[in-house]
């Protein structure tokens, strides 16, 4: 019995890393190769700066930097980021002089990957969670693949916004505060410092950790103990960050934001609430119906695990408070659906666990089988179409008149998908689009708005090596192979059961 149980587990874990390489597999074929997002191009400049002079100044843009007294601008962006993208900025420099190409471009093509491994580190945590949890392999296996290509944990893993990040530093903190071990504890303080470096406005969560961690049933000296554990990292973050703040702004209590900071209206969330949650343009239903799974399996989340359920809804709901009621919940031109939700899709998810757990039968686990097939279609679109794409045909290229006549992007990035896919071009009639007329639109002059978006189909154009386009091929192929494993460990594991 102990060598069954032993070779169990074995496979369990064997079987966890075979789905994590084939979510890292399709992550690396799915990235873009381009900085698509010009907010990270001012982390990257810091990045730079840090590099080049050991300085963090860096250019004036406008809404994007705050100048200090001395006159000199910074980033109002998290500190975290630019840290993360100094050895980036040293290897795309050292790749530039070896490739004769610019380092920008090097750059630029290093960052696109750079959120990958925070997605991984999501779904692995995700998956230790699953496990503390018992939840069963088969079930586990599926909700990882539901979480990593069936959510928009797809798309931001190779996007360059840091939410990816922000996630996988997330779940680091829920899973190490969950698993209570002295490294787990110091490992989960470490992430949730990291955390509140790349986005301030994290440190709202330490009092949910702290009630977390202070009620749990052991000796008070244990719990304090613990307490100071996970928060001795955050208070030398905060720290450092005060004596940063000094340093460039004169003050410890400037981020870097300005009034900015200060710009949540909670009287808006009466029309932003509806619109997260259902609308076609940021709805988190929408862009993952997935999720309404989780939704329906909070009561037995609660029934089995009351503080852990009570601590993932903390962090829900204080997200969605402040993602509804930051005022510029809406800006578009490089968002694809609810940008703000997307570090807290795990826990949205991880309900669903509960509602599966008892489902041992062929029929239903075909059935959620099925139903995460469907929604890593639904994905495809947002990562294969470029989302300022559809913002430029919107907002650049169309009159008031057919703006209001135009799909939602979510209908919109599948008929662009089809449009590359049959016709190979940019040229479009807004006909397409559901708009009377058969005007043409030609976007044949915007550089990354060519075909798929994605890096391998940028080179194929920017080298003139069409053969890079094929590459993707490879990875299905290892994919494939990575899958043969997993579907004979989960056909053994239905048979034991």
């Amino acid at each position: 019995m102990v060598i069954e149980a032993a070779s169990s587990l074995v496979r369990r874990d064997r079987t966890l890393w075979y789905l994590l390489f084939i979510c890292l597999v399709i992550y690396i074929f799915s990235a873009k190769g381009y900085v698509a997002v010009p907010d990270t191009d001012y982390s990257i400049e810091t990045a730079e700066a840090i590099v080049e002079r050991g300085q963090l100044d860096i250019p004036y843009g406008e809404g994007e930097t705050l100048k200090a007294p001395d006159g000199r601008s910074y980033s109002k962006f998290g500190i975290g980021l630019p840290l993360y993208f100094v050895p980036i900025v040293v290897a795309g420099n050292g790749l530039s002089r070896m490739t004769g190409l610019p380092a920008q471009e090097m750059i630029g093509f290093l960052v696109s990957f750079a959120n990958i491994p925070f997605a991984i580190l999501a779904l692995f945590f995700f998956a230790k969670l699953l496990r503390l949890f018992g939840i069963a392999e088969v079930q586990a296996g599926l909700l990882l693949v539901g979480l990593g290509l069936g959510t928009l944990t797809w798309p931001y893993a190779v996007f360059d916004f840091s939410e990816a990040m922000q996630m996988g530093l997330l779940m680091l903190a829920v899973y190490g505060v969950t698993r209570r071990s002295n490294p787990a504890i110091v490992a989960a303080g470490a992430a949730f410092a990291w955390l509140v470096l790349v986005k301030l406005i994290y440190v709202v969560f330490l009092p949910a950790f702290a009630i977390y961690l202070l009620t749990r049933p052991e000796e008070l000296r244990h719990r304090l103990r613990i307490l100071a554990l996970f928060t001795f990292p955050l208070i030398v973050a905060c720290g450092f960050l005060s004596w940063l703040n000094v340093v460039r702004f004169g003050s410890a209590f400037e981020s870097g934001y300005g009034s900015e900071a200060r710009q949540f209206i909670p009287s808006q969330m009466w029309t932003t609430v509806p619109k997260f949650l259902g609308s076609l343009e940021t709805g988190i239903f929408v862009y993952c119906p997935i999720l309404i799974l989780g939704v329906l399996g909070w009561w037995e989340f609660f029934k089995r695990r009351r503080a852990e359920a009570a601590l993932c809804l903390a962090f829900i709901i204080g997200n969605f408070i402040w993602a509804t009621s930051w005022w510029a919940w809406g800006e578009g031109w490089t968002w694809w659906g609810p940008r703000l939700l997307v570090p807290t899709i795990p826990l949205w998810f991880l309900p669903c666990a509960f509602l599966f757990q008892g489902a041992r039968s062929r029929r239903r686990l075909v059935l959620f089988a099925l139903v995460t097939l469907i929604a890593i279609i639904t994905q495809i679109p947002g990562v294969l179409v470029k989302d300022q794409e559809i913002e430029t045909i919107k907002f650049g290229m169309l009159t008031a008149a057919e703006q209001k006549a135009a799909p939602s992007d979510y209908v919109m990035a599948y008929i662009l998908l089809e449009h590359k896919l049959v016709l190979r071009n940019e040229v479009y009639r807004i006909s397409e689009f559901g708009i009377p007329g058969n005007r043409e639109l030609n976007l044949t002059g915007y550089r990354t708005f060519q075909g798929l978006n994605l890096w391998t189909e940028l080179g194929a154009r920017q080298l003139n090596k069409p053969a890079l386009r094929w590459l993707p091929v490879l990875g299905l192929l290892a994919v494939l192979c990575l899958a043969i494993p997993v579907g004979k460990a989960a056909k053994a594991d239905l048979a034991q059961n």
